[in-house]
């Protein structure tokens, strides 16, 4: 630029105020170098997270897996001490289960030897058969208390589920397949044969004949 060139054109900035405010504005920018310096310098200032040395992260994981160790020990303590408690207390139940039975049975024990002590002592056979038949019904009814009861048998339909045939027999006074008669008792626990009586079974005719149970 000419030195006339030069001199105009600061006359026009000196005679435009907007010009002369523009100018200001553009040197008041700041350098890009200056503000790239800036940020690299608040960045740097930036506090980094904490990390741990190697032998200090170690340390962390041998501790955490010894307490999940421990916890696991405790665990599996806990259990085994449930385990034989539970053992324990079934032995106990099992040891102990016919306590109550053998409470009802002692009474009729007693009678029993009380029946055996009054033949020592007297030779009346009728009262020692009426005290025997008080202890059979006695003995009876302690069973009924336990859900013992005994299979009825004569005159009812053969169930081979409930009765052993051991015999065939004619009869006029039960149709076919009737029970006849009773050779030993059979009972129930509750809805379960405990023993199935053993009876002889009405047939349509002819001699009678053993029956086979195979």
């Amino acid at each position: 630029m000419s030195e006339n060139e030069k001199t105009q054109a600061e006359s026009e900035v000196a005679l435009n105020p907007d010009l002369i405010g523009a100018a200001e504005r553009v040197e008041s920018i700041p350098d890009a170098s200056e503000t790239d310096n800036s940020v690299n310098e608040i960045t740097s200032e930036k506090p980094e997270p904490d990390r741990l040395s190697p032998e200090a992260e170690l340390a962390r994981m041998k501790a955490e897996y010894e307490a999940r160790y421990d916890q696991m020990l405790r665990t599996v303590a806990e259990f085994e001490n449930t385990k034989k408690r539970a053992e324990r207390e079934k032995e106990e139940f099992l040891k102990y289960a016919l306590e109550g039975i053998v409470k009802d049975l002692i009474p009729t024990v007693d009678n029993i030897e009380r029946a055996i002590e009054s033949t020592k002592q007297s030779k009346d056979f009728d009262a020692l058969a009426e005290g025997i038949q008080m202890i059979h019904k006695q003995f009876l009814n302690l069973l009924e208390r336990r859900g013992v009861t005994p299979i009825e048998a004569v005159g009812q339909p053969f169930d081979p589920t409930q009765h052993e045939a051991i015999m065939l027999m004619e009869s006029e006074e039960f149709p076919e397949n009737r029970v006849i008669q009773e050779f030993q008792r059979g009972y129930l626990l509750h809805d379960r044969v405990v023993r199935p009586a053993m009876v002889s079974v009405s047939k349509g005719g002819g001699e009678k004949e053993e029956v086979s149970n195979e």
